[in-house]
């Protein structure tokens, strides 16, 4: 029923880590590993795999993307999942997620809550929800499409139909940078059905600095380095949204120009990830004043000792201790349930 791709390049030991942690918790899909690794690194991964996993390799120089449109094309099954090599996708809700996608033929894509987690020693340190905004279902394409993009979080990790999946990636190789693949993608898929947002701790997103640069994954820090280039970008990807949905037939209001639509809508988005000392600061340099570059602080939160409020748990499995950051029990629209965080750590003691 189910197809996951992994995509790696250079990080061989997150790699085995990750197939490591897949099969010490049953995962029992087929798994293609896609990798643009060099070297010495190409062989760890390959070795990795053993029994596990399909091997494909591909030229350094492939995107994302494009392994992606290369592998879909040897999915046969009805699901499709995008597995990272460096975060974590619970296979509990995975299968939560299937079954749901199996009942429900008017949703596209399951997904669920996105913690944000650290390493520290033998603790693992869970901090905060990173994705938590309720499911999109409205009847309406564009409606959908306005609802995702005013509050703004990604599902690429979610359970996909393979179809959809198939035709997000494929449209998305046509885009130059990071951000505006990604935003192919979710735009594509969105337009097509419903998403849901199960109540269940889905994914784990780690500290791993991703292989695209800051400026091709933010657009504020893009527009900083090269505004001309974000906006002829932009006017690429709206352009290419707005062919795909007239091209599904997608009905727009009556006297509305669709691109005029859809920069509104992009713009409840990029309108939050303005941060107008940044761009003073960044007028200020080019006018030649002595400032300090500006630094994008880190994603996580350095470490310190458990607090009134945070829930520590021992492992079964050696010593460790999972520490749940108050922050996640505070976060509005989250309700975690106490037998969740069991069936999480229990995965979890396989994340070595």
């Amino acid at each position: 029923m189910l197809t996951a791709l992994l995509p790696t390049r250079n990080r061989a030991d997150h790699c085995a880590r990750q197939l490591r942690f897949l099969r010490e918790n049953g995962f029992r899909y087929r798994i293609l590993v896609l990798d643009a690794s060099e070297g010495e690194q190409a062989a760890a991964v390959r070795a990795a795999c053993g029994e596990t996993a399909e091997y494909r390799h591909f030229d350094p120089s492939f995107r994302m993307a494009d392994k992606l449109a290369s592998a879909v094309d040897d999915v046969a099954t009805p699901f499709v999942l995008l597995v990272p090599d460096d975060d974590l996708i619970l296979p509990h809700a995975i299968e939560t997620a299937l079954d749901f996608l199996k009942q429900n033929g008017g949703f596209i894509v399951a997904h669920g809550y996105f913690l944000a987690f650290a390493m520290r020693g033998d603790d693992v340190d869970i901090q905060r929800v990173i994705g938590f905004t309720p499911s999109i279902d409205d009847d309406n394409p564009l409606r959908r499409h306005y609802d995702l993009f005013r509050r703004y979080q990604s599902f690429y990790w979610g359970v996909f139909r393979t179809p959809i999946f198939a035709s997000a990636v494929v449209a998305a190789r046509s885009m130059n940078v990071v951000l505006f693949r990604e935003l192919t993608v979710m735009s594509t898929s969105i337009v097509q059905g419903k998403i849901v947002r199960l109540p269940l701790v889905y994914a784990l997103r780690g500290t791993a600095d991703s292989h695209a640069a800051p400026h091709q994954s933010h657009p504020l820090l893009w527009t900083l380095r090269d505004a001309e280039s974000f906006f002829k970008d932009y006017v690429v990807f709206r352009d290419a949204i707005a062919t795909f949905i007239r091209g599904k037939r997608i009905a727009v209001p009556d006297g509305v120009k669709l691109e005029q639509l859809l920069d509104m809508s992009y713009a409840t988005w990029l309108g939050r990830e303005v941060d107008v000392g940044m761009i003073n600061h960044t007028a200020r340099v080019l006018l030649g004043d002595a400032l300090e570059p500006i630094r994008v602080p880190p994603g996580w939160a350095e470490w310190q000792e458990p607090s009134e409020g945070d829930v520590v748990h021992p492992s079964r499995a050696g010593n460790r201790r999972y520490v749940w950051r108050k922050a996640i029990f505070r976060a509005d629209e989250v309700a975690i349930a106490p037998h969740e965080l069991a069936r999480v750590e229990l995965q979890l003691d396989a994340y070595r």
